[in-house]
């Protein structure tokens, strides 16, 4: 009788780890179906790759309701194809389960940038760097964007040269550090002076948003003298 106890166990943990590999296998496959959506160039292929990806994560969407990479992969592969009602639905079930996680505030801010509600995406991009990701690269990147599309050239700027700060480097912000810098002085003869960001990365974390929109101020006050 213990034999078969321990053998009955024993079953039951294979088929468990069985299913989790499974379920951490579909994931990562619909996450490089999606990566493979963006970086074709043919309409129809990207199609192709984003409605395997959504099969496969719909299919773990019945098991697992709660799991937040699958709520924001199924929001991901509906911005890629434009359906706004969906895509805001999933985002919004993860953001609901842990709305202080900054991560999951960026992908807010995401979903808004993909359909080029500008403003409301700098919200939700700014409550991430406050609550975490202030020397996040992407996060910044992401800002700096929007407050382009949006025309604030003197704010795009700013978190473009944040970027380069964080991660010299990267080279979207790179070059559009030294494409800003190459309008201002033709001769580029004045370079990023580094100093003026050098408190913005402080070990001390911030711990709300009214303190990256001071630091963020007195970096336009210095900008501006």
């Amino acid at each position: 009788m213990k034999n078969l106890y321990l053998k009955s166990i024993a079953v039951l943990l294979t088929f468990s780890f069985i299913c989790t590999q499974a379920y951490a296998g579909n994931i990562s496959k619909a996450q490089n179906l999606l990566k493979k959506a963006k970086m074709t160039s043919v309409k129809e292929e990207s199609y192709e790759y984003i409605n395997d990806a959504r099969i496969l994560l719909e299919e773990e969407y019945k098991n697992h309701p709660s799991n937040i990479e699958v709520l924001l992969g199924l929001s991901k592969t509906f911005q890629l194809i434009g359906d706004r009602k969906e895509a805001k639905l999933y985002v919004v079930k993860a953001y609901n389960l842990k709305p202080e996680d900054p991560k999951i505030q960026r992908e807010m801010g995401n979903f808004f940038y993909s359909f080029q509600e500008y403003s409301t995406a700098i919200e939700y991009y700014k409550l991430a760097l406050a609550s975490g990701l202030l020397r996040d690269y992407e996060t910044n990147l992401q800002t700096a964007k929007c407050f382009e599309k949006l025309g604030d050239l003197e704010n795009a700027e700013l978190y473009y040269k944040i970027c380069n700060h964080v991660n010299p480097k990267g080279r979207e912000a790179m070059n559009k550090v030294n494409e800003y810098e190459s309008i201002k002085h033709p001769d580029n003869s004045q370079e990023l002076d580094n100093a003026k960001y050098k408190y913005l990365f402080k070990s001390k974390k911030p711990s709300a948003e009214e303190q990256l929109q001071t630091e963020t101020d007195e970096i336009i006050k210095q900008l501006s003298n």
